[in-house]
């Protein structure tokens, strides 16, 4: 699925992933796509889930602009399971002392282990 076609997707389900966290979309996604389209949204998210991977092995070794590029990259790959991209982006800012920017991060992933590390951040 290209990003044109999932942006096409976003507006016939009338879900706009500005107002919303990541964790919503993909929920509603989930809920209204097609098994079809679905299906080719998980094959874009599990390319998506490859960058991740190495962005958290970026951020392991202190590597923190590498994680940055990495999660730029998947971010523009689409919307669909961006959660995890903004919890990771999160934890960047987080190391590099940007309480909050990361915060942001946070409250754009929506994910269950975003929320509670924005609590710890106060």
């Amino acid at each position: 699925m290209t990003p044109r076609q999932e942006r096409e997707l976003l507006k016939k389900y009338g879900i706009n992933p500005e107002e919303l966290s990541a964790e919503e979309v993909t929920q509603l996604l989930k809920k209204h796509a097609s098994a079809e389209e679905l299906e080719a949204l998980k094959r874009k998210y599990r390319k998506k889930m490859d960058y991740c991977t190495q962005a958290e092995q970026a951020l392991r070794q202190g590597n923190l602009r590498r994680a940055e590029e990495l999660l730029d990259y998947a971010l523009s790959l689409g919307v669909y399971g961006n959660e995890v991209v903004y919890n990771l982006l999160g934890d960047v800012y987080a190391r590099r002392g940007m309480t909050e920017k990361a915060k942001e991060f946070y409250r754009k992933s929506g994910s269950i282990e975003s929320l509670k590390k924005l609590r710890t951040l106060g």
